[in-house]
């Protein structure tokens, strides 16, 4: 049985372990579920030139993209402003081939009925609409529902798409460039800023906005404008980095970027965000380990003369820092172990229930995302017993001052 001080050191470093295992798994989590909505809006890795030019043979490249086991699909990006009524709200709209971009990324496919995420999953794409492909090329538009909902928009209703440049000569001076589109589909793409901002029309109309030309082997064959940069997706998208670099050799000549690149500071934020809740955890396991160091402390002060008549039978000092090494290695693997199995209940019960969740507005709300690493599990309870095994180096140092023969002299 333990004895109440060694029971509160065992629960301290128990929860110790617990907030280290559990904010790293949240973590974890949150990095994980924010890759899958910047790639299902986006993609896994953009391909564009170095000097930002258009590319003019992106046909070419895709065909060898596949070859390679990649889906891929050209792009072209305007910031443009959407006229509906009185209200003119701007937007960065992404000319593409809709057949292709759905290999792509899921923001273009439909979800059958939207409702509030439940744990573990990302309610992701269509929330109105499903337009064919011939639908979409007619001049159509794919909203997002933040931008929808700012205009007032619904499906079937028609706005203006306007460049915010005035390029266009005419008899009354240079004026902007104007069309046209009838909205056929609203996405959600689980993540305001993107709602807020993006549109997607047909890569026709985004090349009549950038004034991209065909080039002369593209007109004679098939007319297709060019791209700003060609939108990949890959096998396993865990591997976005490895597959980067790899299409990066492929095309020598060209830059190749990972998802983490495309919005560089959220993602730097969350890696940020990751290393203080981990440190600030690391501090508060430090803290727990105190407790095993008092521990220590006390029963060396309390056994002083028990410990110098060990001295005195014959036993050395090594021996007596051997017991209590035992003795801290006990409470500490018992800490360790019990924490662990506590955070890995806990964990399950939130990737199964969805029991913690951010609440942003009434019926809006994110559930806690958690992902189990066994990197994590292994670095974790070692990093965790070097610690503790360093707070009993001071204690057991007390050791060697005890001196046997005083002691018996104390005690005649």
């Amino acid at each position: 049985m333990l004895r109440g001080t060694h029971l509160l050191t065992v629960l301290g470093l128990s929860l110790g372990i617990f907030a280290l295992l559990s904010v790293n798994s949240a973590m974890n989590g949150l990095r994980n579920d924010m890759q899958k909505r910047i790639i299902g809006t986006r993609s896994e890795i953009m391909i564009s030139e170095r000097d930002n030019r258009p590319i003019t043979d992106h046909q070419i490249m895709i065909a060898q993209i596949k070859a390679m086991g990649f889906h891929a699909a050209p792009i072209i990006r305007n910031e443009l402003t959407i006229k509906h009524r009185d209200l003119i709200v701007p937007t960065i709209s992404f000319g593409i081939d809709l057949v292709q971009s759905r290999r792509v990324s899921r923001i273009l496919d439909r979800i059958p009925v939207y409702k509030a995420p439940k744990s573990g999953t990302l309610n992701q794409g269509l929330i109105s609409g499903d337009p064919t492909p011939d639908e979409f090329d007619g001049d159509g538009i794919i909203l997002g529902a933040g931008l929808a909902n700012q205009l007032g928009i619904n499906l079937k209703d028609e706005v203006m798409l306007i460049s915010p440049l005035f390029s266009e000569p005419s008899a009354f001076g240079m004026l902007p460039l104007i069309r046209r589109v009838r909205v056929v589909g609203i996405f959600s793409a689980g993540m305001p800023e993107y709602d807020q901002m993006f549109s997607y029309i047909p890569i026709s109309l985004g090349a009549f906005f950038r004034r991209h030309e065909p080039s002369e082997h593209m007109a004679a064959n098939s007319g297709v404008p060019a791209a700003d940069y060609i939108a990949v997706s890959t096998p396993d998208h865990t591997r976005s980095k490895t597959y980067a670099q790899q299409l990066g050799s492929a095309f020598p000549g060209f830059r190749s970027e990972d998802w983490s690149s495309f919005d560089p500071n959220l993602y730097a934020a969350i890696r940020f965000e990751k290393a203080m809740m981990f440190v600030i955890m690391l501090m508060m396991y430090v803290i727990a380990s105190f407790n095993l160091t008092g521990n220590i402390l006390k029963n060396i002060a309390q056994k002083k003369k028990e410990l110098g008549l060990l001295k005195a039978l014959g036993y050395k000092t090594s021996d007596l820092h051997r017991l209590f090494h035992y003795q801290s290695t006990l409470l500490c693997l018992l800490g360790i172990s019990f924490g662990m199995g506590l955070s890995l209940f806990a964990l399950y019960l939130q990737h199964r229930f969805g029991l913690v969740r951010l609440s942003f507005a009434p019926g809006d709300f994110l559930i806690i995302p958690v992902k189990l690493q066994a990197w994590d599990f292994l670095l974790i309870p070692i990093a965790a017993f070097t610690i503790t095994f360093i707070s009993t180096i001071l204690p057991l140092s007390r050791l060697r001052h005890i001196d046997a023969v005083s002691l018996i002299r104390q005690r005649n």
